[in-house]
């Protein structure tokens, strides 16, 4: 079993237990013994006030992954001690994240404060930067800003109980803008370039053309456009083993599932035929489209 399988499990018991056992841990061993077993929490690079917000995250990480609290016996225990912290007894969820966010954001810094797979955690950080990118389309060229987030000071819970070699990516506001933070991407790579830039701008085109456009026909004209620019045969087989026509809910399993039957009798070891393969669907579905929903708006 490899160690990123207990942080996935949230099991830190268990990956304290496994570090003990081998020799290419020790270094980082003792830090786990002084936070989880010995509660010698993190103190931060931000005024104690705001430490103490951070630390009653701290003892609800210790609580759900190291003691097995369940999360929503734990999560109560967090929400009561950040009320009586703030002086805000009875204060709902919602009102009480807005007010935790204020406190960082008086002090200078970029918070957001919510559950991320299913686990409460903030996100800290000191800068934001939009970056405005010409991305390169099959029907032209796009432009499509990208918020970089820079000089993190928490990146929620994965993050810590990983000590920062694994954690959250990134995500998308409210108004559909990227959040992509900075130490978690090469931002040469095809991750960034095509899986990211050229997926989210085809969104955004697509939702402009076509604004009554379903979730999985958005997926599928996406991954096409992936599939046309990427340079890596492992993107096809990727979405391959995504397909599931049952998953009705779910809007990447279905398209890749429509992408799974289409690409069958596709040369799938030969990069170009992959790329014109991608391309003739994509000419093919904007027809459909149009045929249904209608010649496209202008953008």
């Amino acid at each position: 079993m490899h160690i990123s399988q207990f942080f996935l499990n949230g099991d830190i018991k268990g990956a304290i237990a496994y570090m003990r056992e081998h020799k290419e841990f020790q270094d980082v061993l003792p830090d786990y013994i002084a936070i989880f077993e010995n509660c010698e929490y993190r103190i931060y690079d931000v005024p104690e006030s705001l430490n103490q917000i951070l630390r009653l995250y701290q003892k609800y990480y210790r609580d759900v992954f190291y003691c097995g609290l369940p999360e929503m016996e734990a999560a109560d225990k967090l929400l009561t001690d950040l009320q009586t912290l703030l002086d805000m007894p009875d204060t709902e969820e919602g009102a009480l994240a807005e007010r935790l966010q204020a406190l960082f954001e008086a002090e200078g810094y970029y918070a957001l404060f919510g559950k991320t797979q299913g686990y409460y955690g903030p996100y800290i950080w000191r800068e934001t930067i939009p970056t405005a990118y010409q991305v390169e389309l099959p029907s032209g060229t796009a432009n499509y800003t990208v918020n970089i987030l820079k000089g993190f000071i928490f990146r929620s819970w994965m993050d810590y109980l990983t000590f920062g070699r694994y954690g959250t990516g990134g995500w998308a506001s409210i108004d559909g803008t990227i959040n992509c933070i900075e130490q978690a991407y090469n931002f040469e790579s095809e991750r960034v370039l095509v899986s990211l830039l050229k997926h989210e701008a085809q969104h955004t085109v697509d939702m402009k053309q076509f604004p009554n456009i379903t979730p999985t026909e958005l997926e599928y004209r996406a991954k096409l456009v992936e599939l046309h620019y990427a340079n890596a045969l492992g993107l096809l087989q990727k979405f391959l083993s995504q397909a599931d026509e049952n998953r009705e809910s779910d809007s990447h399993a279905v398209a890749s599932a429509r992408i799974k039957r289409e690409f069958a009798n596709t040369d799938q070891r030969s990069l170009p035929c992959i790329q014109k393969r991608a391309l003739e669907l994509f000419h093919t579905h904007t027809k459909e489209l149009e045929g249904k929903y209608g010649k496209p708006n202008a953008v």
